[in-house]
């Protein structure tokens, strides 16, 4: 018996989230309000469905939650399809070293599907991911377990045998709820946040392939994760 293991996408296969930040701060302004970095980093890992219904409470804004969506996927487009989109150190190597173990490997992001096809793409990775969840798959985002059962369930594994990669502690408390094992990066953008809900916690991708080894063996020994 293998494992699965699930990244989540902006924060941990790319450093993006200042990206998404500038989007947030470029779409807020454009309906008036003063944002700066303060005034978006709360929302971290929230995916828009969820993220702009709760700017438009708390910030008040006049604009329809239909209308801020559109604004954000066409300021996202702009944004992305221009930045340059190198992957976090360590990361290839991980990924290779997963594959070569016959491990099963997916993507679970609140981004939209056109996101993470382009993010993929631009990074040369996309062939490397046997699935992806989108957070257009889920009718809950995170910190719901919704889109990690549905990887897990797209992996082929039930989400005890799955491990989750995480930068967020949206995120890390969505795998914790879907029951995931879950190894949290200190990505530079996220860091000082919340990561208790993690199972471990890494400074460095490095030190990710030998617990997920460690892991895989667990399981090939019929012991739990």
């Amino acid at each position: 018996m293998s494992i699965a293991v699930i990244f989540d996408m902006d924060g941990v296969l790319i450093d993006s989230q200042p990206l998404h930040y500038a989007v947030d701060i470029r779409v807020l302004k454009a309906c008036g309000h003063p944002a700066t970095i303060e005034t978006v980093t709360p929302y971290t890992g929230i995916g828009n469905p969820d993220r702009w219904p709760k700017y438009k409470e708390d910030l008040n804004l006049s604009q329809e939650v239909d209308e801020l969506i559109a604004m954000t996927e066409e300021a996202m487009r702009d944004i992305f399809s221009a930045a340059n989109l190198p992957l976090i150190d360590g990361v290839a190597l991980l990924i290779d070293g997963i594959k070569a173990m016959g491990i099963r490997i997916g993507v679970a992001s609140s981004s939209p599907p056109e996101l993470i096809s382009l993010i993929l793409q631009k990074t040369g990775i996309a062939d490397k991911f046997d699935f992806i969840v989108s957070g257009e798959d889920v009718s809950e985002g995170k910190p719901s377990p919704e889109i990690y059962l549905r990887a897990a369930e797209k992996a082929g594994f039930p989400p005890e045998k799955c491990v989750a990669i995480e930068d967020a502690p949206v995120g890390i408390l969505a795998a914790k709820n879907a029951g995931i094992t879950c190894i949290a990066y200190k990505n530079p953008g996220t860091i000082g946040q919340d990561f208790t809900n993690a199972t471990y916690v890494i400074d460095k991708f490095d030190d990710a392939f030998p617990i997920i080894k460690t892991l895989f063996f667990r399981v090939a020994t019929g012991m739990s994760l």
